[in-house]
């Protein structure tokens, strides 16, 4: 009778608790679609400055992660959990042409970037935006590396006195399992084609240290990467590109008044006393204010809208797999419908694929790679390449009729691998299970998990990664009328960053998502266009009833557990991995 009463009342307290999480997550729902429905687009006074705050996560373009919601402030519950870069261009350049905007204030203090694509296409947009003679100013507590890369765009740069400038110079580091599998008495079987010694994913599971051939193309794309905007840090602050390498190697920035000393920014002041400093500029009494989001909410039109024909954009963000996929991950079901539908419709004239990935599932990214070569076949098919379009990445953009990448975007890696892994050892000497098999041919048990591969299966496996990568190769050949031969000779599972990729031939222009835009225009003949954005972007609504059942509540955790989730997350990517692997062979934090 006592155990009754207590799984009872376990029980009853679970409902209890459901209960009221569920009517919290339906009074932040009903709040959200009443302060969207009610409130019309604000309205901008004159002699107002931008302010922008890039704190929320930036992406492609602007997605809702309910889990956000409990972090946020109500005034900013009717607003998007995330900025989205195609917004955020189309922001800035509806501020430049707005007499009642008269400069731009940035607040790096908080800067949720993935890539310096992603910055670099938020530069270029702030850049294009002072040809107005409108004037820029950047404010930090204290500047990472890749938010004082954005700062540098401005008239000028005000640092905390208290505060730092983290200019370093690029590196990383990569994450090696083998000594842990061993101490687990898990094994470990790493298959890719005998000359992918640059396809390097899998070395984290059977060494302890980087392969030279990793370490070379490391290096090497690290290293382009760092002249691109090293280069272009020289050029804005009027420093001498051996300055600059020498002040960055002996963190001759660091300090506030060091900073000061060498020219890296222009005050050091409370962002209180350059605001201040603002209206004095603009010798004005009284400045107004406006937020990003705001400013974002007044316009109507973020994207083109009153043209019949249209330009299709379809994002695909995220690792490769197949099914239907999400807002942050590429399901090949749901790219390949989108691309067919958006070639039957007779008003598209054009297709942009944007391609943030760094790949993934090989049979997945055949499925999208082969609907692109059917696509380019109908109408002009532009790939607009984000922080990285590698492996599975680029396979799908390789077929397109021109690829538009970044300098700074992470590409090629053109090349696959397996990864198999045996717990049987581990099974048996910490638990003490073992297995037993019996099978009608010699070949039955195939891949288990639990006992090592045959000799058989061993080579027919080999085999069938050896097919995907001739398979790879040739689609790259042809996608970029090449010869097989010498797409080998560049491939073998190699990085390249935009830059150096363009001299290869495996990028045609340089340039973000709305120069990609521009050239699909272009291509379909067409002076006026209305843009259409692909897929639908999951609601709020739709997410918190996915999400009942899941797991919701380490979502709503990850951004207290910091560095140790993203490790997680990096060693569940793993656990994931089914069948032929085409990615990007590693994670590196710059």
């Amino acid at each position: 009778m006592k155990q009754f009463f207590k799984f009872m009342f376990a029980s009853c307290l679970g409902v209890f608790l459901s209960t009221i999480l569920l009517v919290l997550i339906f009074f932040i729902i009903g709040t959200s679609m009443i302060a969207s429905s009610t409130s019309a687009a604000p309205e901008i006074k004159d002699d107002s400055v931008l302010v922008i705050t890039l704190d929320k996560p930036i992406y492609d373009r602007e997605i809702n992660d309910f889990t956000a919601l409990f972090s946020m402030a109500s005034s900013d519950i009717s607003s998007s959990t995330s900025i989205g870069l195609t917004e955020f261009i189309s922001v800035i350049r509806k501020a430049k042409t707005d007499d009642k905007v008269k400069a731009i204030m940035l607040d790096l203090s908080f800067l949720q970037v993935n890539g310096w694509a992603t910055v670099e296409e938020m530069r270029e947009a702030l850049l294009d935006f002072k040809t107005s003679k409108k004037k820029i100013y950047a404010f930090s507590d204290t500047y990472t590396q890749n938010s004082y890369y954005l700062a540098t765009v401005a008239d000028e740069i005000s640092l905390n006195p208290v505060g730092h400038v983290q200019l370093t110079g690029l590196g990383g580091q990569i994450m090696f399992l083998k000594d842990m599998l061993d101490k687990f008495n898990i094994d470990v079987e790493l298959l890719r084609p005998a000359n992918n010694d640059y396809k390097s994913a899998g070395e984290m599971f059977i060494s302890n240290k980087m392969s030279e051939a990793n370490r070379t193309q490391v290096k090497a794309y690290l290293g382009s990467i760092w002249d691109y905007i090293g280069n272009n840090i020289a050029t804005a602050r009027k420093i001498d590109i051996n300055t600059l390498n020498n002040n960055v190697s002996n963190l001759e920035a660091f300090m506030a008044e060091d900073a000061l000393k060498n020219k890296y920014v222009d005050n050091l002041t409370f962002r209180t006393d350059l605001e201040d400093k603002i209206k004095k500029d603009m010798k004005k009494e009284k400045v107004n204010w406006v937020k990003y989001n705001r400013y974002r909410s007044s316009i109507t039109d973020i994207l083109p809208s009153k043209s019949k024909d249209q330009i299709a954009v379809i994002y695909a963000y995220g690792d490769v797999g197949q099914g239907k996929g999400g807002d942050l991950s590429i399901g090949s079901e749901t790219i390949v419908n989108e691309i067919r539908k958006a070639v039957k419709n007779k008003r598209v004239k054009a297709i942009v694929l944007r391609v943030n990935s760094g790949g993934g599932d090989a049979i997945a990214s055949e499925q999208m790679t082969n609907e692109i070569f059917a696509a380019k076949k109908v109408k002009p098919v532009i790939v607009s390449m984000g922080d990285m379009a590698a492996s599975a990445g680029y396979e799908m953009a390789c077929g397109a009729t021109k690829i538009v990448a970044n300098p700074t975007t992470l590409t090629g890696s053109i090349g696959v691998f397996g990864v198999v892994p045996n717990f049987g050892r581990a099974l048996k000497k910490s638990l003490g299970i073992g297995f037993d098999t019996v099978q009608t041919h010699k070949n039955s048990v195939f891949i288990t998990g639990v006992s090592p591969m045959s000799y058989d299966t061993k080579m027919v496996m080999q085999r069938s990664i050896d097919a995907f990568y001739k398979n790879f190769v040739h689609r790259v050949a042809t996608g970029r009328n090449l010869t097989d031969t010498y797409v080998d000779s560049i491939a073998k599972g190699r990085v390249w960053v935009g830059k150096d990729a363009k001299e290869i031939g495996l990028v045609d222009e340089f340039g973000g998502l709305y120069k990609a835009i521009e050239i699909a225009s272009n291509e379909a003949k067409l002076k006026d266009y209305s843009i259409i954005a692909l897929p639908k972007t999951k609601g709020l609504t739709e997410q918190i009833f996915e999400a009942i059942g899941s797991d919701v509540e380490l979502k709503l955790f990850t951004k207290e557990l910091g560095q140790p989730y993203s490790l997680f997350l990096q060693l569940k990517d793993i656990s994931d991995m089914k069948g032929v692997q085409a990615r990007l062979p590693y994670i590196i934090t710059f």
